[in-house]
């Protein structure tokens, strides 16, 4: 592993995340004018150099004097591991030491980046590994820009568009602003040039932190963590559902449906014998009806220490069938990664090769 940045490092302003702001006070007091820093950032984001003595359309003195005051904020890459299906895991480690992942996920001509918005999760959830972690910190704007860079330097995703899943470590919602002000590059045709719609954020529930999401300007496409359609079974397995109820969950996708958003995908991790029969089935359609939504349904995904197992096959047809025979769109998706922990709530910084692991 390599060594955490010196003092002298930390003391420098870090390039990625900066927003026009931070780069207007970055180049206080250097003679730059306004369609500098817009040049500045389009050397940061659009072109991904991160070293101002090469943005040559400055003067000299100016990115000599930036070189000093600044450092590029990337992740060190510790470790990265590849599934046998060709998705490939990153553990990153951020200044302070802490350590997230992120991951790549290759099907066929198309692309997929699953990124972190926080180290660890604070929800509990109980069928997901992260959850076990707790809470560390949020990550900073560019923390969550610096999976980007680190993403397309190592994989292939900058020869062509890609989609962005926010459904790795942490609660989107519960690092808002810090994802506001990265989706504001990200989604900036003149920056990264992201399409919004192929930007997916999740959420397990934050009710009212959606809700003010969903009125921001850069606010991609929305997914909700469903699991259950009862309020009883939710609580056990999502304790997020004794602070925002199925009722408030619902009354917010009624409220956004009725903005003609994009339909909203509302994501179900089956359990074996837990929240996968027919009635549970019916109970999702009940909550689903009326609502510009569809279901993905996706087979739990193992790992030690969690007490659930997959369903069955048939039970997730079965699943599926009750859904559609009451015409909401119900899509069964694939795991990815299963066999180095790459795939849905399996994100926890364990099993590292080298003993990398906190």
């Amino acid at each position: 592993m390599e060594p955490l940045a010196s003092a002298q490092e930390t003391q420098k302003t870090p390039l990625l995340g900066l927003d026009p702001q931070g780069i207007e006070a970055l180049c206080q007091g250097l003679g730059l004018q306004p369609f500098h820093h817009r040049e500045v950032a389009q050397w940061i984001y659009a072109r991904k150099c991160l070293d101002p003595l090469a943005w040559t359309n400055l003067p000299k003195a100016a990115r000599e004097r930036l070189a000093e005051r600044s450092s590029s904020g990337m992740p060190l890459v510790s470790n990265q591991q590849l599934s046998s299906d060709g998705t490939r895991k990153f553990l990153l480690q951020l200044g302070d030491g802490q350590t997230i992942e992120c991951v790549y996920i290759p099907e066929g001509e198309r692309r997929t980046i699953c990124v972190s918005s926080q180290v660890g999760c604070a929800m509990g959830c109980t069928f997901c590994l992260t959850a076990k972690m707790g809470f560390k910190r949020n990550l900073t704007p560019g923390e969550i820009l610096g999976q980007f860079f680190v993403l397309e330097s190592l994989t292939d995703i900058a020869q062509g568009s890609y989609n962005v899943v926010f459904m790795g470590m942490g609660e989107p919602m519960a690092n808002r602003h810090n994802l506001e002000t990265a989706l504001a590059v990200l989604e900036d045709p003149d920056l990264m040039a992201i399409s919004p719609k192929r930007i997916t954020v999740s959420t397990s529930g934050l009710a009212e932190a959606l809700e003010a999401f969903a009125q921001s300007p850069v606010c991609p496409r929305l997914s909700l963590s469903l699991n259950a359609a009862r309020d009883e079974l939710r609580g056990d397995l999502m304790p997020v559902n004794k602070r925002h109820n199925l009722k408030e969950l619902r009354g917010v996708l009624q409220r956004l449906t009725r903005k003609n958003r994009e339909r909203i995908s509302l994501e179900y991790v089956l359990l074996g014998s837990v929240n996968d029969s027919e009635e549970d089935a019916r109970d999702v359609a009940r909550f689903a009806r009326g609502l510009k939504v569809k279901v993905n349904l996706i087979s739990f995904n193992a790992a030690e220490g969690l007490p659930f197992r997959p369903t069955a096959p048939k039970s997730a047809e079965a699943f599926r069938a009750v859904l559609q025979s009451q015409g909401i769109t119900t899509t069964i998706r694939r795991s990815r990664g299963l066999d180095i922990l790459a795939a849905c709530g399996q994100l926890a910084r364990k099993h590292w090769d080298h003993g990398v692991e906190s």
